[in-house]
């Protein structure tokens, strides 16, 4: 198995991690700010194919981590992150 450097990018608005270039989402923490909202993970940009989706519930104002198996998702060109009634949001990626 291939070993690869894991980085991470904090976010407080959506926006691309590392431009646009092909990565692994690899886990992300998030704080929801007491409305319901979501993350989405897109791939390629902000009208790309929405990979990974995560609920944020009115109660979800304290950070939450999500760990993904095996090798995380593939985002092919490139991981862009939308953010819905988030306070703030880290993603780790390699």
């Amino acid at each position: 198995m291939q070993q690869t450097d894991v980085k991470s990018q904090h976010l407080t608005a959506s926006g691309n991690i590392a431009g646009l270039a092909r990565n692994r989402f690899k886990s992300l923490s998030y704080r929801g700010n007491g409305t319901d909202g979501y993350v989405k993970l897109r791939n390629g940009g902000s009208t790309g194919e929405v990979l990974c989706e995560l609920d944020v519930g009115t109660s979800d104002s304290f950070t939450i981590y999500v760990l993904l198996p095996g090798e995380g998702i593939l985002f092919p060109s490139g991981i862009y992150v939308e953010l819905s009634n988030v306070s703030a949001c880290t993603v780790f990626y390699g």
